[in-house]
């Protein structure tokens, strides 16, 4: 693909770029990748000089735009078919009709019915088209549109933060990649938070916010929201969300919550995803503190991804005067990372979805035969389960924008194995001037959350057993001291049935339990066995040797039964798990044997360990 870079200067908009370039408006069959938000994408097209249709991804984006101008229509599932064909059939200059990705197929029906080509007589701007990508998994309705979209003759994808994007007309029908290129220091700082106890350390940061008129923070999570809102016990807040999530509030009593922005801000300020981007967010009176939020021990949609999300969740605030480019006091991201993540590399998941593909043109070469009723059901089964039915559209082809987005999930799944990971994808976005503040503890409060909302006992062991061997590696290499060890293993016993895997690692260790799978029978075996090889070795140890030599007499005859209780006091007061006998005693000295009716004696003549240096 072509790539076409046009400077921008600081206080320009994007037609000023454009115009440098050659472009009165954005041209057709374009990839427009604007770099920065809030420079006119939108705005330059609703007030260009041709009919357009601009696909916006969510409802509160398009009321966000709107305003007084009859030449514009909101297409959303509230409007009616005699509305849109209303407006279709005005005597305007030129038609702007902002719509959601779902509700498109509402204006092209209105088309066919009135005899317009829109294909022919609209320019079609696909806003946000990274959301494209990001949101099919959950969302499959977004890519609707995609067939008619490529059948305009004037079209372009835009945003601040596109993703690639593997779809064949493309590069079939020669698109071009405008780059937006600043020729100023644009970067943002960013303050980018990892740690293990998300709630403390989420407190912590609003503590230092007491001050600040408003703070709006980022989290794709209703529940966690409402977690957040009950366990710090705030009061002035709004939570901007889907109306699906404004009825499931509601009937939990909370009923300060939206699904479009509502004005004024309260204190604190809730947003789910789909906030995140194309919504312009104006403050007039003051600058708002923004945080954003990721709980992986939530959920892992929390994930935020540095390189779209990230830069469009601080672009959503514009100016509150026209010569201040800093429209917020602070930007921070409060994260928890998962080391656990199973991450599949692009090969890994390349190999995974040509295998997919191939088990599913067997099944459907095998749906093909002669079959009875009972198998073609099971073969229809088995296809649905199979990942590769997930990657088709509603006709049955590949919708490549379902495969871009599993690698675009596993992408910024890496970014969550670690605190350096997270912030080196920050750095290499080139958006911020990013700081980290590692603040992860050796044990978290979010460790014991997880610890004790386990519901399985042998997750429970596994999860304990992580935390055990996080210990012992931290005190090993110095990172933390032996009384934070000992103050850590203590918090550990203190939770519910946690004793007996932590007694079982002292003895047996990770591998050990990892190979006994966490199942408590097998456990107990290992540990049986541990025991047995630990008293062979410490039966012959210097200091039993000693205690041994020490207690007998030589060349006296003792009885049997004596020697043998004393012996084993000797292994008892060693920690010693083993069963003594009446021959034990022969391991360590060679004897003479005397026959009674009381069990008999033994006179120890040689103890066999004579040459050991106690």
């Amino acid at each position: 693909m072509k790539i076409i870079e046009a400077i921008i200067k600081k206080g320009e908009w994007l037609l000023d770029t454009l115009k440098r370039i050659g472009y009165d408006m954005i041209p057709t069959n374009t990839i427009l990748d604007k770099t920065l938000t809030g420079i006119g994408a939108t705005h330059s097209e609703i007030h260009s000089k041709r009919n357009s249709i601009i696909i916006e991804p969510n409802v509160p984006v398009i009321l966000g735009k709107l305003n007084d101008n009859e030449n514009l229509e909101a297409v959303y599932e509230k409007c009616t078919p005699y509305a849109i064909k209303k407006f279709l059939q005005m005597d305007i200059p030129y038609k702007k009709i902002l719509t959601t990705p779902e509700s498109f197929k509402k204006i092209r029906k209105a088309a066919i019915e009135l005899n317009i080509n829109i294909y022919k007589d609209f320019f079609c701007l696909f806003d946000e088209c990274e959301k494209v990508t990001q949101d099919i998994d959950y969302r499959s309705k977004i890519v609707q549109p995609i067939y008619d979209f490529f059948q305009f003759e004037g079209k372009a994808f835009v945003s601040a933060t596109p993703l690639p994007m593997s779809h064949k007309e493309f590069e079939r029908q020669n698109f071009q990649k405008i780059k937006i290129v600043p020729d100023y220091d644009y970067k943002k700082d960013l303050e980018l938070i990892v740690t293990n106890s998300y709630y403390k350390r989420l407190k912590k940061v609003l503590d230092g916010m007491k001050d600040s008129k408003h703070i709006c923070i980022f989290f794709n999570m209703t529940d966690g929201i409402n977690e957040i809102i009950e366990n710090l016990g705030i009061a002035d807040y709004k939570i901007f969300c889907s109306q699906k999530s404004v009825e499931k509030l509601a009937k939990r009593g909370i009923n300060k919550a939206y699904s479009h922005i509502v004005y004024p801000f309260a204190k604190y300020n809730f947003f789910t995803c789909r906030f995140y981007s194309g919504l312009d967010i104006v403050l007039r009176k003051c600058k708002p503190d923004i945080i954003m939020l990721t709980d992986l021990n939530s959920a892992n949609w929390t994930m935020i991804d540095p390189f779209t999300e990230a830069i469009q969740t601080q672009g959503r605030f514009r100016k509150t005067k026209k010569d201040d480019d800093v429209t917020y006091n602070s930007l921070t991201h409060i994260s928890t990372i998962n080391p656990n993540m199973e991450v599949m590399t692009n090969t890994g998941l390349t190999d995974y979805l040509e295998q997919s593909k191939r088990s599913y043109d067997k099944l459907r070469q095998d749906l093909q035969g002669d079959i009875n009723e009972e198998e073609r059901k099971s073969i229809i089964k088995d296809l649905k389960n199979l990942e590769y039915s997930d990657l088709l559209d509603e006709r049955g082809k590949i919708n490549y924008f379902s495969v871009d987005n599993r690698y675009n999930e596993e992408r910024v799944k890496s970014y969550y194995v670690s605190a350096q990971a997270l912030y080196q994808a920050y750095k290499d976005t080139g958006f911020f001037n990013v700081t980290l503040n590692d603040v992860t503890e050796c044990v978290g409060e979010d460790d014991i959350r997880k610890l004790n909302t386990a519901k399985q006992e042998i997750e429970k062991r596994r999860i304990l057993v992580q935390l055990l061997d996080k210990i012992h590696n931290d005190f090993e290499n110095g990172r933390i001291s032996f009384e934070e060890k000992s103050n850590y293993i203590r918090l550990l016993s203190e939770q519910a049935e946690a004793q007996y895997t932590i007694d079982a690692y002292m003895k047996i260790g990770k591998a050990e339990m990892e190979k006994a799978k966490y199942q408590k029978g097998l456990i107990d075996k290992a540990i049986l066995q541990h025991d047995k090889e630990q008293a062979e070795i410490l039966r012959f140890s210097p200091d039993v040797l000693k205690d041994i030599k020490e207690e007998f007499e030589l060349d006296v005859y003792i009885n049997k039964n004596e020697i043998k209780n004393r012996l084993q006091a000797i292994y008892d007061e060693h920690n010693i798990k083993y069963k003594v006998t009446q021959e034990t005693i022969t391991k360590y000295y060679d004897t003479d044997n005397s026959g009674s009716i009381n069990g008999g004696s033994y006179k120890l003549t040689v103890f066999k360990f004579d040459l050991v240096d106690f």
